[in-house]
């Protein structure tokens, strides 16, 4: 009897592969699956509640400078300066007096941020809160303050807006179609995984090879197999029993149990044919009715798989092999 070592037995990758390609739209749909709760997951992970979103507009502020003694502009008025200048009198005063009671200055202070970007004489007024509405009446408020201040100012002519924006809702960076295809991806690979971890641990009888793991008896071929696979079958059975006698062909079930009188019919006979059900056996339960029949003192002349797939059969043999 053959020493059975299963999870030694190495992967048949023709078979793997005809197995996977009937099982594609099992692992499609499990990586499609995959794909929809990763970005389901990320999109609700990167939801921000209504009080917590941040709106922000900002406005492009041309600053006339007036001559000095020396006849050049007041160039002292650099980005950090504005942005000091911004948040102190008198510019927040002129600012708070544009807006309504319900404003702070601590809130205005927070909201407003201004720079000089490049050309000292254009100055970048942004402004940013948790309101679309409040956004827009502080940038509007400052850039009018910026306007009363410069004509309060010896050293301006002038300040005045040349651009202002609508309040726009910040959207974070979205990384939604990469979490996407990491779920696709995910999916897919467990999917692959788990088709073969199936086909490993279940062990199923399928072709010849399979049994040829189990027993060393010869294989007859395939009961009611398509073509050439269906009449080796038979030309062997007809062989043995011209060249032994009483052969008795067994078919055996998982669902079934050998009665007594089974074994006793068996023992009767010069030889017995193993036939088991494609894909209904798997190794482990071929193994141990080889075993029980052994104790029963029957004797095995070969085994033989029924009712296979003919379809599977015939791409894993061979159109050429598989017909008549």
């Amino acid at each position: 009897m053959k020493n059975r070592y299963y999870a030694d037995e190495g992967m048949d990758l023709k078979k793997y592969m005809i197995c996977l390609w009937r099982r594609l739209p099992f692992v499609i749909a499990a990586g499609v699956a995959a794909a929809l709760l990763f970005g389901v997951i990320y999109t609700l992970s990167r939801t921000v509640p209504e009080g917590q979103r941040e709106y922000q507009a900002f406005a492009k502020v041309y600053l006339d400078f007036a001559a000095d003694e020396r006849g050049e502009a007041y160039e002292a008025y650099n980005g950090y300066t504005w942005n000091d200048l911004m948040a102190a009198d008198p510019i927040m005063e002129l600012t708070l007096s544009y807006l309504s009671a319900d404003y702070t200055r601590e809130e205005v202070q927070a909201a407003v941020k201004a720079e000089i970007l490049s050309d000292i004489r254009l100055l970048t007024v942004t402004v940013t809160t948790n309101s679309k509405e409040r956004t827009e009446a502080v940038l509007h408020a400052a850039v009018q303050a910026l306007a009363a201040y410069g004509k309060q100012a010896k050293e301006f002519v002038e300040i005045g807006a040349i651009q202002e924006t609508q309040a726009k809702l910040l959207v974070a960076d979205s990384r939604l179609l990469q979490a996407v295809l990491l779920g696709l991806l995910l999916g897919l690979f467990f999917a692959l995984l788990g088709v073969a971890l199936k086909g490993v641990f279940e062990a199923r009888i399928l072709l010849a090879n399979d049994l040829k793991n189990v027993t060393d008896l010869p294989f007859l071929g395939y009961v009611n197999g398509p073509g050439n696979l269906g009449g080796d079958y038979e030309k062997n059975l007809a062989y043995l029993r011209e060249k032994e006698g009483n052969i008795t062909v067994c078919e055996a079930s998982p669902d079934q149990s050998f009665m007594e009188e089974d074994f006793r019919n068996l023992r009767e006979a010069v030889g017995v044919v193993l036939s088991v059900p494609y894909r209904k056996a798997n190794a482990v339960w071929v193994s141990y009715v080889i075993d029980q029949l052994a104790v029963q003192d029957c004797t095995l002349l070969g085994v033989a798989i029924r009712d296979g797939d003919a379809g599977f059969l015939r791409r894993y043999y061979g159109k050429d092999k598989g017909e008549a």
